[in-house]
């Protein structure tokens, strides 16, 4: 867990950023099917950056000019304790929480009004939609936490941006921490794949692991047979022999910090000849980006470096035809590869992608318009303490292949026929996919792979299946 002092040098830092006072909001529960049977608190990351313990319903009021920041936490109650047990006092939150006062939230209104003496107050908005329109009412702003420009004045999102996006040494080691739960949980569920088993089974290995560390799953934790449906959350299917099990899932920790790694393997613990070609070009692809990553570099031409190795490695194949690089000038290899080669990663698993791409595409860049690439999540030039996923992948999507568009487009350039093949493997199951993806830090020296304990060679990848 980062340390208070290190909160408190980051909301130091955010006073200095900003013009006027700004009041961030955590969230609260969000209700699961009647409204007091709720899903489990996640607080806003932005929030949660700048405090280490975080409630439901908290507020927060930063006043650059007096140099203060003000913590507003529900009011202590008997009726509270009765069902939540004691919790401090309110005075006790401000001690420990080092801020310079700590007030009832119950009366968040009145406090802002003389808090701000006649000064226009800004926020963001935040997932829970009550918490979002009481942010509204409070600023009178137009704040939607969906929207495409980002959840608040671009002012006030930018000054967040430019915090959280290079990360310091206390948040590289909280990762650390999430990427070797990540990996336990990995190798827990290679070794006890085996044929006649489920998905289920194998799911349920992984999130109990994150849990038994005191971990939470970062995202729906993605585990299936069926890899080419990128975001697969369904674990309802029997493991058979010939088929790929894809385990897409990391860890986060209680401050938020999480890891986020794919990996890719026989249910049967051994690759198949046309498994085992695919799964290089991937791998090669995937250490190709890595060695790319430089400060200075720019995100999108670590994206082009593993497009072009599978676009190489698929001609070799025979399932491209032509130069690779003109393949993916054309957006050909999208066919097979049809996403970026990742994002960031921190407090969020894609970190401040809700701040939207004039953050994630500075400079006037713009996202392409190609099939496939046009998901690449940022393009911004390296920096030291970036934290970046690089993940690529190969797979043989039926809606994809059967694209009557895409055909007419790169008839020349792929070898359909060959590709259709591929579908029929596994008594008409398909092909599947493979996806290989580590959680990658930008130092002065080039990169460090965060999450290099999952096995990720064919041979390391075979010899830990079945093995539980």
């Amino acid at each position: 867990m980062p340390s208070p002092d290190f909160h408190r040098r980051r909301r130091d830092a955010f006073l200095d950023a900003l013009d006027g006072p700004v009041v961030l909001f955590a969230g609260g529960f969000l209700s699961r099917n009647y409204p007091a049977n709720v899903f489990p608190f996640r607080a806003d990351s932005s929030f949660l950056y700048f405090f280490p313990r975080v409630e439901p319903g908290a507020a927060a009021f930063f006043d650059p000019a007096e140099r203060r920041v003000t913590l507003f936490l529900p009011a202590r109650t008997a009726g509270d304790a009765l069902w939540h047990g004691a919790m401090p006092s309110l005075d006790e939150e401000r001690q420990l929480a080092a801020v310079d006062a700590c007030l009832a939230v119950e009366e968040l209104e009145t406090h802002v009004e003389k808090l701000a003496a006649g000064r226009r107050v800004r926020s963001l908005a935040v997932a829970c939609p009550k918490t979002t329109a009481r942010a509204r009412r409070l600023t009178g702003e137009d704040l939607d936490f969906d929207s495409a420009d980002g959840p608040g004045d671009p002012a006030v999102v930018d000054a967040i941006f430019r915090l959280r996006a290079c990360k310091e040494p206390e948040e590289i080691a909280e990762m650390e921490r999430t990427a070797a739960v990540t990996a336990e949980a990995h190798v827990n569920a290679m070794a006890h794949t085996r044929v006649g088993g489920t998905e289920q089974e194998i799911a349920g290995i992984v999130d109990g692991t994150f849990y038994r560390h005191g971990c939470t799953p970062a995202y729906l934790t993605i585990l299936s047979v069926r890899g080419e449906v990128l975001h697969n959350h369904h674990h309802d299917n029997p493991l058979r022999k010939g088929d790929l099990l894809l385990l897409d899932a990391g860890a986060e920790a209680a401050s938020g910090y999480c890891s986020d790694v794919t990996r890719t393997w026989p249910v049967d613990g051994r690759f198949t000849p046309e498994q085992a070609e695919v799964y290089d070009i991937v791998l090669h692809a995937e250490l190709a980006a890595i060695r790319a990553v430089k400060a200075g570099v720019r995100y999108g031409d670590v994206h082009r470096t593993s497009a072009r190795v599978i676009a190489d490695g698929l001609v070799q194949m025979g399932l491209m035809r032509g130069d690779p690089d003109h393949l993916v000038e054309a957006g050909a290899h999208a066919v097979f590869f049809p996403h970026g080669v990742g994002h960031l990663i921190g407090i969020d698993v894609h970190d401040m992608e809700g701040f939207g791409d004039r953050v994630h595409y500075p400079g006037g860049r713009k996202r392409s318009e190609q099939f496939g690439t046009c998901f690449l999540r940022m393009d911004r030039d390296l920096e030291t303490g970036h934290v970046f996923t690089i993940e690529p992948g190969i797979y043989f999507v039926p809606a994809i292949l059967h694209e009557q568009e895409l055909r007419a487009k790169f008839g020349s350039m792929i070898d359909y026929d060959a590709a259709e093949r591929f579908l029929a493997l596994n008594d008409g199951r398909g092909f599947g996919g493979i996806r290989i993806e580590d959680d990658v830090l930008c130092t002065g020296a080039g990169a460090r792979v965060l999450t290099e304990a999952v096995p990720k060679t064919r041979e390391a990848v075979e010899a830990a299946v079945g093995t539980g």
